[in-house]
């Protein structure tokens, strides 16, 4: 179930802050709103990964207690 929370809290931050980098990206020059935009992209796939390594670790578990 942990791992459910943290895909779909992952793909709402990336829709979130791709929708805001966007707009930061259309105004010229570069500043510190792209920089913490940036590092939301980059904590929301951290959150997408983790979540499917959760996932994978998950179902490896319920297969091997099906097998035995």
């Amino acid at each position: 179930m942990k791992h459910h929370i943290m895909i779909a809290l992952g793909l709402l931050m990336t829709v979130i802050f791709g929708f805001r980098m966007a707009n930061a990206v259309l105004e010229p020059g570069l500043g510190f709103s792209e920089a913490y935009l940036a590092g939301g992209l980059i904590l929301a796939a951290w959150l997408i990964f983790a979540g499917l390594k959760e996932r994978r670790f998950a179902r490896s578990q319920c297969s091997e207690a099906d097998q035995s």
